[in-house]
């Protein structure tokens, strides 16, 4: 029912568009020549929803102190949530950016094809990577198309431990002393714990971590690799139990349209009008000091933490983790400017921007060689909450993400599927429509 490649369908689209039925993007592509000044210096192209700005900063300075004669033209998604059809529309207007961020999901395969393999520039330093880690960006054909660069987890919870003290309450360890914070919670005026479920992304990092706490574990990816239905019993147990997060108020209203990034974390946490919101390992770095995201807001003077989800299911819950963040190199690239690609994937994959970027705990490294730096002066809570999110991951046991389906459009679908379950409907029926 729901089997569509991706670009395919946008591919489509472009056509109509050139027909004149429909209004779309379009871009020109430059040359390899356009990109090389007289005096040698490459401008690289690269897009990506992540690194922020205020991460950003420092990456590119090391790399072009570094290589005096590359310069990097980084831009990010205008919506990070739509950053795949903002890559789309660029791809298929023959502006494919030279170096382009991605995830490891059911659509990797799609993006690969208009990517180099990795052998082709990095052959010489790739084995500096974790393994386990190129297995999560190698096609279905075999080719390793893209450089892990970051990995992180689900499901975890960045919570406002001031709020918490001020209201006497402790960290719920179960599914009922959940429920009891959020009613605590809100009969002093708060949410307890802010969903941003409009986000289908987040519902299904969610619902995998809790999908895996049924049956045996695993029946997720069994059921995304066509080997069970969709509507067999550990999954349905599962979705029943997503939707009783909703109906028994341990998620705010109307959470099924609040987004994470900015609703729940802006307009809930970092007011202060929640006491936790329910993300991923990355959030973490919200317990720093060095911090950019809760200077000047009602948080400021708080004090933060990052816990994990508990229980809710049969099985004891654990973490999930994967490929966050890969590098894909165009298959344009040739020449210098492949060589200039090829120098700042190695840089971000094994050298000084993986140790810049994952010590601001954006994700965790995926070179073999590097650990996590924090500067001193951090708070007790903070670094027991690095080690407790960095414990939780290395006892991970089932990946993030779905990777062996036909169904490229998975991620979307079962999103979909989530929040209709989420909002009232039969969770075997919505289920089921994912059969292939």
């Amino acid at each position: 029912m729901f089997r569509t490649h991706r670009l395919a369908a946008v591919r489509a689209a472009a056509v109509l568009t050139a027909a004149g039925l429909v209004i779309g993007t379009a871009g020109c592509a430059s040359s390899d020549d356009d990109d090389v000044a007289a005096d040698g210096t490459v401008t690289l192209s690269y897009f990506s929803w992540v690194p922020s700005p205020d991460q950003w900063k420092p990456i590119i300075a090391q790399f072009e102190e570094e290589n005096p004669k590359i310069k990097i033209d980084f831009k990010g998604a205008n919506d990070s949530g739509q950053y795949l059809g903002e890559l789309d529309n660029l791809i298929l207007a023959d502006d494919t950016p030279d170096i382009y961020g991605i995830q490891a999901t059911s659509a990797f395969d799609d993006y690969a094809d208009y990517a180099l393999d990795t052998e082709e520039y990095a052959t010489d330093w790739i084995d500096g990577v974790k393994s386990e880690l190129l297995d999560e960006t190698t096609t279905s054909d075999g080719v390793v198309a893209a450089v892990p660069i970051l990995t992180a987890g689900s499901e975890f919870y960045l919570y406002n431990k001031t709020l918490f003290d001020e209201l006497g309450l402790s960290l719920p360890t179960s599914y009922e002393e959940l429920l009891a914070v959020s009613e605590a919670a809100e009969a002093a005026g708060y949410t307890g714990f802010a969903m941003g479920a409009a986000d289908g992304w987040h519902d299904d990092d969610f619902f995998i971590w809790l999908a895996n706490q049924y049956g045996d574990g695993g029946e997720i990816y069994e059921a995304g690799a066509g080997d069970i239905s969709w509507d067999s019993k550990p999954l349905v147990e599962a979705a029943t139990k997503w939707q009783e997060l909703f109906t028994d108020g341990a998620f705010q209203e109307a959470a099924t349209s609040t987004t994470l990034y900015p609703q729940a974390r802006d307009d809930y946490l970092l007011a202060r009008k929640a006491l936790a919101m329910p993300t991923g390992s990355w959030h973490v770095s919200a317990t720093l000091s060095s911090n950019a995201e809760t200077a000047g807001s009602a948080v400021e003077n708080d004090e933060l933490g990052m816990a994990p989800m508990p229980t809710l299911g049969d099985n004891e819950a654990k973490s999930t983790t994967g490929v966050d963040y890969a590098l894909m190199l165009s298959a344009d690239l040739s020449g210098e400017k492949l060589d200039a690609a090829a120098k700042f994937a190695e840089f971000m994959a094994v050298g000084a921007g993986q140790q810049i970027w994952t010590n601001t705990m954006q994700g965790f490294p995926a070179a073999s060689d590097v650990a996590i730096e924090l500067g001193d002066g951090e708070s007790e809570l903070a670094l027991a909450s690095v080690k407790l999110v960095t414990d939780s991951l290395q006892a991970s046991e089932f990946p993030r993400k779905i990777r062996n389906t036909e169904n490229d459009a998975l991620e979307t679908d079962l999103g979909v599927v989530l929040q209709n379950i989420a909002n009232g409907a039969d969770p075997a029926t919505e289920l089921a429509t994912l059969n292939q």
